[in-house]
């Protein structure tokens, strides 16, 4: 071995070349104090989270090279490198945790350390079992003097243990049980510390509702990540069948990852068709070639429920979304206040015994459209014509609202439940609202066709997107996440109030020049003592 090839296997992290979705997780990591990296397995989260831990207890990413000037970045000796994302002065306390002390910490955890920090730069203790449990790390100069430190706790351990700390970033390896991430939350306040979740979703649950799926601002959410992202792993299986053509290849990974890739339903034979196609493919005395297939084993070996997972980095309980193509990423923004010449159309998903959905649909000229506001509470029929007429005092060009079909039957629901003949909810939301311009109509129940309208406006042309959601819409966020299709194929039937007025809303076919502008009647405008609610 070369004096070269020694250093650079001494000193690692000097050299760690980050995949791309890496250096995405390393960008949005500096955003936020809480980052969740959801992902499937082997695709380099250990790795990530190591040398992350090892950029904040030296204050700098050793990996990457900065210059003199540059105000993200510092000072080592004669070089520069950019600043940590932890933001914090060292030295720093540092908590890294497992899941056991024999297995993923001692077997996992701190051989990963030792392979990415550089040589001498280190000296730890141990504890009863025999684990390297805190390390202290020396500084720019080589001195001990106040090091930075490393304690190692695991899962296994009593609740009161992570209590009693006080530190400046949290890496959790795999996912925490809740009590232990609330007890490291409180240890990181003063010093207004960093968080890093690194995991597959196989269990602990309440991440995905407390963290993935909560719509925090505090919060920053890595996932998507399925095996293939993990381009070692992926080029190697593609360099093993270099003989076949790019099309058979990808039709292997198809028949490998899926049991139907356009409907999004995940592979379930154990990797069985995607080997019978190989075998179909090469000559018999080729067939030691598939294998040393690295996917196509890792498939074979676990049960088919853990696919969505261990392979896909989705939680078993968001398989079978009805609309994947939303990312909140690209599709929510912040609220605005909308144009007054932008129409907004309004969706009313009726309810006899839950909390009325409205939601507050705007399309501006280019056709983009956006729910720019909802309301979601417990109103008669009057307070939802009250509610609606609220906003279009507020300033909103309503002209069309459009309700669920419910409405217009349940008047028979009330002789049943009260004895007495009432008029219906449409004929009281649709009197009342005439009276200021609004046109009251009964949605369509298309629900097939709304959901693929949804899913092109998601996608939009040439991959430009022309549907959003804003950020105050709290409910249809938390809806399109958890909207999932049954065992029947059909969308469930809850969490989906507000879908429903979204994929009704695109049957309307709004579009900004069907409206013609016209000045506002009498009523509409209302006397100064209807503006005070007098």
């Amino acid at each position: 071995m070369t004096p070269e090839e020694e250093f650079k296997e001494s000193c690692r992290t000097f050299f760690f070349k980050p995949y791309d979705w890496q250096e995405n997780a390393l960008r949005r990591l500096r955003k936020k104090n809480t980052t969740a990296i959801i992902s499937s397995n082997k695709i380099g989260k250990t790795c990530l989270v190591v040398n992350v831990l090892i950029s904040w207890v030296f204050g700098y990413e050793p990996w990457t090279t900065s210059y003199e000037g540059d105000p993200d970045g510092v000072k080592i000796q004669k070089a520069y490198y950019k600043k940590s994302s932890l933001g914090i002065d060292l030295p720093v306390k540092i908590i890294l945790t497992g899941e056991d002390w024999k297995l993923h910490i001692g077997q996992v955890l701190v051989p990963e350390l030792k392979k990415w920090l550089p040589a001498g730069w280190y000296r730890t203790k141990k504890n009863e079992q025999g684990v390297e449990y805190f390390w202290e790390f020396c500084d720019n100069n080589g001195k001990w003097k106040n090091p930075s430190t490393l304690t190692i706790m695991s899962y296994s351990q009593a609740d009161d243990l992570f209590e009693s700390f006080r530190a400046q970033g949290v890496i959790m390896d795999e996912p925490p049980p809740k009590s232990k991430y609330k007890a490291m939350s409180r240890g990181l306040l003063l010093d207004n510390g960093k968080t890093l979740l690194s995991l597959t979703p196989i269990k602990e649950a309440w991440i995905l509702d407390e963290l993935v799926l909560s719509g925090r601002k505090d919060v920053e959410i890595i996932d998507g990540l399925k095996i293939t992202d993990n381009p070692d792993l992926y080029n190697s299986d593609l360099e093993t069948l270099k003989d076949l053509t790019k099309e058979q290849r990808e039709t292997f990974f198809d028949l490998l990852l899926y049991d139907d890739k356009e409907k999004g339903k995940y592979v379930t034979d154990r990797g069985y068709g995607a080997e019978q196609y190989l075998e179909d493919l090469y000559p018999i005395e080729k067939h030691a070639i598939i294998g040393k297939l690295k996917v196509l084993k890792f498939i074979k070996d676990i049960d088919p429920d853990d696919v969505p997972p261990r392979v896909f980095g989705e939680f078993k309980s968001l398989v079978g979304r009805v609309l994947k193509e939303f990312n909140s990423d690209i599709h929510v923004i912040k609220a605005f206040e909308v144009p007054t010449d932008w129409p907004v159309t309004v969706m009313i998903d009726f309810h006899l015994s839950t909390p009325q959905a409205i939601s507050y649909w705007a399309v501006d000229k280019l056709d983009c459209h956006y729910c720019v506001e909802e309301t979601w509470k417990n109103l008669s029929s009057g307070g939802i014509a009250d509610d609606i007429i609220r906003h279009l005092r507020g300033g909103m060009r309503i002209e069309k609202a459009f309700i669920d079909p419910l409405s217009k039957g349940d008047t028979a629901y009330m002789r049943n439940q009260l004895g007495i003949d009432i008029e219906d909810a449409f004929t009281t939301i649709g009197n009342k609202l005439s009276e200021y311009g609004i046109t009251l109509y009964v949605a369509s129940k298309d629900k097939a066709s709304g959901i693929r309208n949804i899913q092109e406006w998601l996608r939009g042309p040439n991959g430009l997107a022309t549907c959003y959601i804003c950020d105050n819409c709290e409910r249809h966020l938390y809806e399109v996440m958890r909207w999932v299709y049954d065992d029947n194929g059909l969308p469930q039937k809850e969490n989906d109030h507000f879908m429903e007025n979204w994929y009704r809303y695109t049957l309307t076919g709004p579009h900004y020049a069907d409206y013609q502008i016209t000045p506002l009647r009498i009523a509409q405008v209302g006397s100064s003592g209807s503006w005070m609610g007098l």
